[in-house]
């Protein structure tokens, strides 16, 4: 029995040591030759909006809703944040916004700019860095982070298999959202209106009405990560119950 346990401990390291290594490690994105000429050659698409004020209650809490424009926009996926993550403390009373997705387009891509660059996603943000100089630059006005509001329940579910690598197309409303619950006020979002601002403030809000994956980027990575927590949870249940049915230690 103690060998079975010792088995298992070591089992169980090895997969949270794998998770996290697999969860942490940097994803390969697809050479610029794979990537569509939706996303190569095309720009987001806005327009004014006469889209009226609605209002929607998501896990208790009410979203006031104010539609700024139409919004048609094709990306490579370079980074993301889910909403739901544990540590997100700012999520939490914004149950709506399940999750950061950060794209890239046009001369980001054609350039292969986007291949040279570190990208990475956090609460309601995305940051882009790179340790030399290369040419052509990258473009940060062909990037955004997208703060994602699901319309139906099966946006919501293509929305959360979104991948990093994956190229998507989304569509929908630029809006700005008040969150109240109980009657109290919680806190304002407004989208950006534009592509070329930095900073707080600097997202897109997209109420997703469609979404449609144009070519899916390699999930290995990300699928063997989750596999790996997975078969470490089981390890651990398994681990817990030779723990309390292992015999008396003998006196």
């Amino acid at each position: 029995m103690r060998a079975l346990q010792h088995y298992l401990a070591v089992a169980l390291l090895v997969c949270v040591a794998g998770a996290v290594y697999l969860s942490l490690r940097e994803v390969a994105l697809p050479d610029p030759s794979r990537i569509g000429s939706a996303i190569r050659e095309t720009e987001p698409l806005q327009e004014a909006s006469d889209g009226r004020p609605f209002a929607i209650v998501i896990k208790g809490y009410t979203y006031a809703i104010t539609p700024r424009a139409t919004y048609d926009i094709s990306g490579l996926v370079v980074s993301q944040h889910r909403g739901d993550a544990f540590f997100n403390l700012g999520h939490k009373v914004d149950p709506g916004n399940i999750k950061d997705v950060c794209v890239v387009w046009g001369d980001a891509v054609t350039s292969g700019a986007y291949r040279k660059v570190t990208f990475t996603s956090g609460e309601f943000t995305c940051s882009f860095s790179w340790s030399r100089n290369f040419t052509p630059p990258f473009n940060p006005e062909k990037a955004s982070n997208n703060h994602l509001i699901p319309a139906t329940a099966a946006i919501d579910r293509q929305i959360r298999a979104i991948h990093v690598g994956d190229q998507i197309r989304l569509t929908g409303f630029l809006v700005d959202y008040t969150v109240t619950k109980d009657g109290q006020e919680i806190f304002t979002r407004r989208t950006s209106l534009t592509r070329s601002d930095t900073g707080n403030g600097a997202c897109e809000i997209l109420y997703v009405t469609g979404l449609s994956v144009i070519a899916k980027g390699d999930h290995f990575q990300a699928d063997a990560g989750r596999y790996a927590w997975y078969v470490g949870l089981a390890v651990f249940a398994a681990l817990g119950v030779v723990w309390f049915v292992r015999p008396p230690l003998a006196e």
